[in-house]
């Protein structure tokens, strides 16, 4: 008896693996046929997606004709792109478990013909219906250039004006856009993808409004991910230490400059950003200015290139601590601070608190001469 309810579990656990593959093999598993016109040598497409600032490469065919196809399976609804470097072209494409096929033209890859992705079909709707901002964009900066061709800065100003409007209108659909259809895969990856431009609180508010269907989505981890770090370094929060290189590689920790002295300014900057070089000008008179009455700068390069690097602080007259690990947008300095754009700072008060962030223009100087009256 023992032995035949042995042999009836080991059936039992062959067809449930057996059930498993071939679950695996018709509904768990996409199949994306492609068909580019006019494309009459061999060319290779390399499926990959975009990973923490790192391309990760899914799978790849040699489109013969302009046809190939790619099998394959992936853990959940995703944005990859369709990549042929021959041509320098990068074919962005919601990518699931189903039958998919891409139809495009060589001679324009930016039109394409996507079909038998519900993902792709939902982003497409979200990207219909911003196109009116868009499109008012667009006549916006066809005017601005004709203003600034005159000279004429009343209307630069004006049509400044219109340009925030209508990014606050597109923030504030994007978000109830979001909101509504708060069980897309797309929904996740639109806030993700525009997060730089929103605050701590629509960034909070957003990944909160997320259908708890979508807990394992890794758009939506990374995204509270990153409140999670905004709200650790947000104003009236202590500062977080760290410890980087200097130019001389010696280790320079933020905190045994933050102890000596009443305000100090954490600037996120590199030499191979001209926003950021632009700016120097402004820190420089800053430091200048307050330097004597316990106000000092802590730079942070998100640089690559150690010369470069060296090179712009002598140019700029940076004279204030510089530090670095050399990785770029990778800067482990940068993460603690969940910086995306720079340049960007945060001012630490006599408290070791965060008291303001990305003071920039004369806005550096007024706040100092608020503190240290």
């Amino acid at each position: 008896m023992r032995k035949l309810f042995q042999t009836a579990g080991l059936l039992t656990i062959i067809l449930m693996v057996f059930a498993s593959c071939q679950n695996t093999k018709t509904g768990q598993q996409y199949t994306v046929k492609m068909n580019i016109k006019n494309l009459k040598q061999d060319a290779k497409v390399i499926m990959q997606k975009r990973e923490q600032g790192k391309w990760i490469k899914k799978d790849s065919v040699v489109l013969k004709n302009g046809q190939g196809e790619l099998k394959g399976h992936v853990d959940g609804p995703g944005l990859y792109y369709f990549t042929m470097k021959k041509f320098n072209a990068y074919m962005p494409v919601w990518v699931e478990n189903s039958n998919i096929t891409i139809n495009g033209d060589l001679k324009n890859l930016r039109h394409l013909d996507i079909k038998g992705s519900k993902s792709q079909s939902e982003f497409d709707a979200y990207a219909d219906s911003t196109k009116r901002f868009t499109d008012k964009e667009r006549l916006l900066g066809v005017k601005y250039s004709q203003a600034r061709a005159r000279k004429d800065e009343k209307t630069m100003k004006d049509l400044e004006d219109l340009y925030n409007q209508i990014e606050k209108d597109r923030t504030d659909y994007m978000l109830g856009y979001v909101k509504r259809h708060n069980k897309s895969v797309v929904s996740p990856y639109i806030i993700l993808s525009n997060s730089y431009g929103l605050s701590l609180d629509q960034l909070e508010a957003a990944a909160n409004s997320i259908d708890p269907s979508l807990a394992k989505n890794k758009d939506l981890i990374y995204l509270k991910k990153r409140v999670a770090t905004l709200k650790r370094v947000a104003i009236g929060q202590p500062f977080v230490d760290f410890t980087l290189n200097d130019v001389n590689g010696k280790p320079l920790s933020l905190s045994s400059v933050v102890k000596t002295h009443k305000y100090t300014l954490v600037d996120f900057w590199a030499s191979w950003c001209m926003p950021c070089r632009a700016e120097n000008p402004n820190v420089v008179k800053a430091y200048n200015a307050f330097k004597d009455k316990g106000f000092t700068v802590f730079g942070v390069s998100f640089d690559k290139d150690h010369d470069k690097w060296v090179a712009a602080i002598k140019k700029d007259g940076l004279v204030w601590p510089q530090v670095s690990d050399l990785k770029f947008w990778s800067s482990a300095a940068g993460k603690l601070y969940g910086v995306q754009s720079i340049p960007h700072n945060v001012l630490i008060g006599p408290d070791g608190k965060i008291i303001a962030e990305d003071l920039r223009g004369d806005a550096l100087s007024n706040k100092l001469k608020e503190l240290l009256k």
